[in-house]
């Protein structure tokens, strides 16, 4: 993902810290918009667009905590960093442990800043990245069971028509003559009338194996 294909939410309530943050991130590359409050802020991030919040700590009605409760809650995978006056910076810092990526002091210095947003970025994209494999993973784990599943129960339903084969052979046979099920396990040599009853013999049959060695 490059600059110019990420979209950044810039928050704060001073309009000339708005535009001037907005400026040097577009001559960055970067997408921009920009709100002046929380509930402006929230109403775009609902749009689905962006992807990178920088929030200002202290404005009137929603605070920058508590948007970031909200984003936290039903955005959390979006990429969010506070922006906050230097006398500040312990609330930024309990910020990131509610979620926020980092955060930038006002006054602003560009470079910094910039280098800032860059590895906040970085950071992100790797976490969504790796959240995405781990999906991709899970999903893998889950279809390679579901296959197993369905190869089992194919296996016993097979092995239970040869054995109900062999039942009736068996009751054909004279009583002097040696039934086909006698080299069978204990389980098998009585009467099978179903696939459960004959995956359940089996199953025990396995434990009894593994207890075995």
């Amino acid at each position: 993902m490059t600059a110019d294909s990420i979209e950044i939410l810039v928050v704060d309530d001073e309009e000339t810290v708005r535009i001037l943050i907005q400026r040097v991130l577009q001559a960055a590359g970067y997408d921009v918009v920009t709100a002046s409050n929380g509930e402006e802020a929230l109403s775009l991030i609902a749009d689905g667009s962006i992807d990178v919040v920088l929030l200002d700590i202290k404005m009137p009605g929603l605070s920058g905590i508590d948007v970031l409760s909200k984003i936290s809650t039903d955005w959390p995978d979006l990429c969010v960093m506070m922006v906050t006056a230097i006398s500040d910076v312990q609330t930024a810092v309990k910020a990131m442990k509610l979620g926020a990526y980092d955060y930038i002091t006002k006054p602003f210095d560009q470079t910094e800043m910039l280098h800032k947003i860059r590895l906040a970025i970085e950071r992100w994209q790797k976490q969504l990245q790796d959240k995405q494999q781990l999906l991709q993973f899970g999903q893998n784990i889950n279809l390679q069971t579901k296959r197993m599943q369905e190869q089992f129960s194919e296996l016993v339903n097979s092995l239970a028509r040869e054995h109900k084969l062999l039942q009736q052979l068996a009751a054909e046979r004279e009583a002097s003559d040696k039934s086909p099920l006698a080299n069978l396990p204990p389980e098998l040599q009585r009467p099978i009338s179903t696939v459960k009853e004959f995956r359940d013999a089996l199953l025990k049959i396995l434990k009894r194996s593994q207890f075995n060695h």
